[in-house]
């Protein structure tokens, strides 16, 4: 997209834009999460594995279609925060300080980022990972769910709504972090390599943006994943009481488990999603001249 395009996009555009990226990028990604998201649930050092021995066991055991466990309570929940996170971004963005060219400061992406990520966590993200990650534990031992609908049905029965916001703290902490990482990192590398790279600028700064993004949060990442597993409840008492447990057990390494997997996913869907924005954008105002020009900062997580 043009650097010279410099108007806000409407609510419209950035709703459906964004869930178009997210929606996309998560059916493209997704088995770089069930893999990461495997890894994290194995407990101990004696159950230390690679995300390549854990896609090989995966495929060879169930088939590449077990790779796509929880993909569809995922790829909703993630279309539906992308387009809350777009929508809250360029809100909220709105209203924060310009600099002498009109352009928003630093500090005030980094604020736009931190509502968006708040935003996207409590209304969309922390009900779809909990749904997620049961299902991933679920599989690997007890099966207690046939499908994501008798898992939600099952979970309401025995513990409540409530149940479906265990780990609210580390996502709000980690989808902050990641708005407020990703939106100033590729805000910054966008500005730097566009007269370098011109039309190729969002894939390559997209992709460093999540690169960047990954080693910033993965400890709520991880925190996150515990809590949300089939046994968090009886084995953590909060959150900062499974950040200190996984220390204990394996160091602060530990926190950085998983970070391969998911290096992968958020590089490629920084990319996609950085792109597919654009284009779902520039689609939207030849076909209904929703806004006459716009300019996107951000990128689902």
């Amino acid at each position: 997209m043009s650097p010279t395009r410099k108007n806000d996009v409407t609510p419209l555009q950035s709703v459906l834009a964004g869930a178009a990226a997210g929606g996309f990028e998560s059916m493209v990604t997704y088995p770089t999460e069930y893999v990461k998201t495997r890894q994290q649930l194995l407990r101990g050092p004696t159950n230390a594995r690679s995300p390549l021995q854990i896609l090989i066991s995966t495929i060879r055991n169930d088939g590449i279609g077990r790779l796509y466990t929880g993909g569809a309570a995922f790829c909703v929940s993630n279309a539906s925060k992308s387009g809350i996170r777009f929508l809250t971004f360029d809100f909220a963005r709105g209203y924060m300080p310009k600099g002498v060219k009109g352009k928003t400061t630093v500090s005030g992406s980094l604020a736009a980022g931190m509502c968006a990520g708040i935003a996207e966590s409590v209304l969309v993200l922390t009900p779809g990972e909990n749904l997620k990650t049961r299902l991933i534990d679920d599989r690997a031992g007890k099966q207690l769910y046939r499908s994501s609908g008798h898992a939600i049905k099952s979970i309401m029965a025995a513990e409540g709504p409530l149940s479906f916001f265990r780990g609210v703290c580390p996502v709000t902490l980690k989808q902050s972090s990641n708005a407020m990482v990703r939106f100033t990192s590729y805000d910054f590398l966008s500005s730097t390599l566009r007269p370098i790279l011109g039309s190729s600028t969002s894939v390559a700064a997209g992709a460093m943006a999540g690169i960047i993004t990954v080693y910033c949060t993965m400890p709520f990442d991880n925190v996150k994943t515990q809590l949300q597993g089939l046994e968090g409840q009886k084995m953590y008492n909060g959150s900062w009481d499974c950040a200190k447990q996984l220390v204990q057990d394996g160091g602060f390494r530990l926190l950085w488990k998983g970070t391969t997997p998911r290096l992968v996913r958020l590089s490629v869907s920084g990319a996609i999603s950085f792109t597919v924005y654009e284009k779902v954008v520039q689609l939207t105002q030849t076909l209904g001249g929703l806004s006459a020009e716009s300019r996107k900062e951000s990128v689902a997580l």
